[in-house]
């Protein structure tokens, strides 16, 4: 029997797990995994038209054309995409009307990014109507913000999308395993590794495996696949491999206190590496001012959802956040 603190209540919560970890058979995990795959391959699948747009190369010749067609071709899409780049985050003093001006202005990366943001968004909407999504949402914002910063000062394109979508086997764990997961998520855990732990015990799965089984499922392209497998495996690299940067970010988000799980450990975040410390652009205000501003621009990623880390409903440690840049 394991014990975690419940964040939701304050209590110690028992984990019916019917045995420690140690003890549980392969055999029932293999059972667990299986169950859970198939649920997870029953999924409805993402939006065709985006994963379409993360499948195209942005650097050739036909690449604002190609792009231009999959919008045209998903009027509503267009539509989401227009709203968002005629909003206060963007500024634009003459209105944008159509999806190449968009293109013009903001860029094929930012543009590809932005339809993906609007087409999790709709997944979000279109199979969980639950305000239980919201704290997931927000980690993933936050993340694919950040990852951009820091991918603008080193020269790695594509940091956004790859941060949007790297907690994706949440999402998936969330459909697949219904209430039970959410019981999960409002629990409070000594740190990662014991999450993991718990995670993988109770649903056969950690979320970075179930991410890996839902990309490769729908078709993601592979470079999206590693970060969603491996975004909190220790990476080797430094600043300019992406992998490094989307577990940076992420554990950043953290540190804003946009968690991805409640947990006991936040108060020791990881400081920014040295080199980084005194970017302006990764001050922690002016991160924070960036991703309240891009979730206030898309607005709450399901009904009656919460778009602030301290949004009602949305359970978080209270304590004052940890300073980024010591």
């Amino acid at each position: 029997m394991q014990r975690v603190r419940s964040a939701a209540s304050g209590g110690l919560l028992l984990l019916s797990l019917a045995h420690s970890v140690d003890a549980v058979g392969g055999g029932e995990l293999s059972a667990e995994h299986a169950a859970i795959a198939s649920r997870l391959s029953k999924l409805p699948h993402f939006q065709t038209s985006a994963l379409n747009l993360l499948n195209l190369a942005t650097d050739s010749e036909a690449a604002i054309q190609d792009i231009e067609n999959v919008f045209l071709s998903d009027p509503a899409l267009a539509t989401d995409l227009l709203l968002i780049a005629n909003s206060v985050e963007f500024g634009f003093r003459a209105r944008v009307e159509t999806v190449r001006h968009a293109l013009t202005l903001l860029g094929l990366d930012r543009v590809r990014a932005l339809a993906s943001t609007v087409a999790m968004q709709l997944y979000v909407r279109k199979v969980q109507r639950k305000t239980d999504l919201g704290g997931v949402w927000a980690h993933s914002i936050a993340t694919a913000v950040i990852a951009e910063s820091v991918g603008n000062l080193y020269g790695s394109p594509g940091m956004y999308t790859a941060g949007l979508t790297h907690d994706l086997g949440r999402l998936g764990l969330r459909l697949a395993g219904g209430d039970k997961y959410v019981e999960y998520m409002s629990m409070e855990f000594t740190d990662l590794a014991e999450a993991y732990v718990v995670e993988k015990t109770l649903f056969g799965m950690d979320h970075c495996e179930a991410g890996a089984f839902l990309a490769q499922t729908w078709g993601f392209p592979e470079s999206l696949r590693t970060h969603m497998a491996s975004h909190h495996e220790s990476s080797e690299g430094g600043l300019t491999d992406p992998r490094y940067l989307i577990q940076l970010a992420c554990r950043l988000a953290d540190s804003l206190n946009f968690v991805e799980v409640q947990r006991l450990d936040l108060a020791s975040a990881p400081a920014l590496p040295e080199r980084l410390r005194r970017r302006s652009e990764l001050a922690p205000e002016r991160l924070q001012e960036q991703i309240e501003r891009r979730m206030s621009a898309l607005g709450p990623p399901e009904t009656g959802g919460a778009t602030s880390p301290s949004a009602p409903g949305r359970p978080r440690l209270v304590r004052p956040g940890p300073s980024i840049c010591r």
